[in-house]
């Protein structure tokens, strides 16, 4: 006798009902079986050219055909796939429904089934049909070096990219109780030129450690950058599989000196720099001795991390650009698109961070009553407005580029470099294009190597010029937007040869402690004027 039970769905918090409720969702346009995109509602201002093909939903199972023309809405309206997108997107939903009318004619949900059992199963179905693609895909890493990584087929990431968003649409929960934190959930100031708005804590366990981390984490984002947490729950993951491996049954009031010197020995052994210890070690204290204060977790509350368990801190090198090099970058500078090349001449003489760059109003220009001209921008770090002077080549390079906004997006953009409408440039990609660049060019620092491109370089290399130009540190500290004057001396190296043209200045002349040149009235070799 055949056993006519329905499989489980395995993820807790699907229903019936709840998939309904996505049936009353799509109207209009979403609501039908095809999608001629020339006709999407999204593409009304002609800022977008519209995707030329049509996207059929035509699986047999009218759930499964529910979900994936829900979860495709959601990615176009929440701007996370554009309807100019360059890649084959008709042909991957056309071989998404023909693998679910294979496998589950009648299905309930794409949920009924473990991820891990969905990938498994579509990996077979394009090895079987001889489709599958996933050779090794290169990278130029930090020196220009090209590394080899195992790739999964782009479909099959598709997949999992839908299944992953119907479990968030299930899943009702206070995003606070959720083993990933969707971050544009939550009230926290986001860089939308970041890639950062996902917290994950699944890695995390036992139970009592992720409850704890969640608590921790919580407490950080209100004044931490996203990119910060992602960090600090990475490190929080590096004692979990430290806890779990050596000591799986200790609890938290166990915890005790002797785990925490075997870790840090751990860390020791894996060949971190300094600084990133220093950041784990300085993750791992501030969580255990919050958990004790707040009491998220039962540890004793004496202090298990001194300071002298950190490392020394080695004194920062320079991050400025060489000059040679940013000859080499400017000669080839109109290689780049447009844009980067708008981006790379803002960033050499405003010195903010690519982040604030990218977020830039399109209407960031000011000009006072004389005539001069400032930029205003928001630095997302400390949440505050700033603004700077700036010279007319740079308000001539924005006036190029709000014009070139007006051409191509409209008059409604509010963003200077926008990707597409309301989402402002990614910063990754834009050091991904100068990289590029200097590979293709052959951009060589002094030693010779193929120069790697770092953003946060700019504005180092903007401080260092202002301090060699002889601008006072307080005012580079003041255009810089840096909180205190030991974040601006991190700025301050001289090159060799204001050195010798200071020496030059003062050479033959006596000088004070201030350096304040001393005019000799008489005989200078005295103990006084020496």
């Amino acid at each position: 006798m055949t056993n006519t039970k329905p499989a489980l769905i395995t993820d807790e918090f699907w229903s019936e009902s709840k998939q309904q409720h996505l049936h009353v969702q799509l109207v209009g346009f979403w609501a039908a079986d095809e999608w001629n995109l020339k006709q999407c509602p999204l593409v009304n201002n002609g800022s977008e050219a519209p995707y030329t093909k049509t996207l059929r939903f035509s699986c047999t199972s009218q759930a499964l055909n529910l979900e994936l023309k829900y979860t495709f809405w959601q990615k176009f309206t929440k701007g996370e796939w554009r309807t100019s997108c360059n890649w084959p997107l008709d042909t991957y939903l056309k071989l998404l429904v023909s693998w679910l009318n294979h496998i589950a004619p009648t299905g309930r949900s794409l949920l009924e089934e473990s991820l891990e059992k969905r990938e498994l199963s579509l990996r077979s179905y394009l090895a079987e049909r001889r489709i599958l693609y996933e050779k090794p895909h290169t990278k130029r890493d930090r020196y220009q070096q090209i590394q080899t990584y195992a790739s999964t087929d782009c479909r099959i990431r598709l997949m999992r990219g839908l299944y992953r968003q119907l479990q968030e649409i299930y899943d009702e929960r206070e995003e606070y109780e959720k083993d990933i934190w969707d971050l544009r959930k939550l009230p926290v100031s986001l860089n939308g030129a970041e890639s950062y708005y996902r917290l994950n804590f699944t890695r995390l366990c036992p139970s009592w450690l992720k409850s704890a981390a969640k608590q921790f984490l919580r407490y950080c984002l209100p004044f931490s950058a996203p990119s910060t947490c992602t960090d600090k729950v990475k490190m929080l993951v590096s004692f979990s599989a430290f806890f779990n491996s050596h000591y799986p049954d200790l609890q938290p009031a166990e915890i005790d000196r002797a785990l925490i010197r075997h870790y840090l020995s751990m860390l020791a052994e894996k060949g971190f720099s300094e600084h990133t210890r220093i950041n784990y070690i300085a993750t791992l204290r501030e969580f255990l001795e919050l958990c004790a204060h707040t009491g998220w977790l039962d540890v004793t509350a004496k202090r298990l991390i001194f300071d002298d368990d950190f490392p020394k801190r080695k004194q920062p090198q320079p991050r400025f650009i060489p000059e040679s090099v940013m000859q080499q970058l400017n000669k080839h500078i109109e290689a780049l698109p447009p844009q980067i090349t708008r981006m790379t001449l803002i960033l050499q003489e405003c010195g903010m961070r690519v982040g604030e760059l990218c977020t830039l109003s399109v209407n960031c220009l000011t000009q006072d009553a004389a005539g001069d001209w400032f930029l205003h921008y928001y630095r997302h770090k400390v949440k505050k407005a700033h603004s700077i002077p700036i010279a007319r080549e740079v308000v001539a390079v924005i006036q190029e580029q709000q014009q070139a906004v007006r051409v191509q997006w409209g008059s409604q953009e509010t963003l200077l470099f926008p990707r597409s409408p309301g989402q402002p440039f990614k910063k990754d990609t834009f050091i991904k294009e100068l990289n590029r660049l200097a590979y293709e060019k052959e951009i060589k620092d002094a030693t010779g190597k193929v120069y790697y491109f770092q953003s946060h370089q700019f504005r180092h290399t903007v401080g260092t010029r202002m301090i060699n130009n002889g601008v006072p540190q307080h005012i580079v500290q003041r255009y810089l937007g840096h909180a205190t004057p030991e974040m601006t001396g991190r700025y301050a190296y001289l090159f060799n040869q204001t050195m010798k043209e200071e020496y030059a200045r003062f050479r033959g002349k006596t000088v004070d402690v201030t350096g304040r040149i001393i005019e000799p009235s008489g005989e200078v070799d005295s103990q006084e004027a020496q």
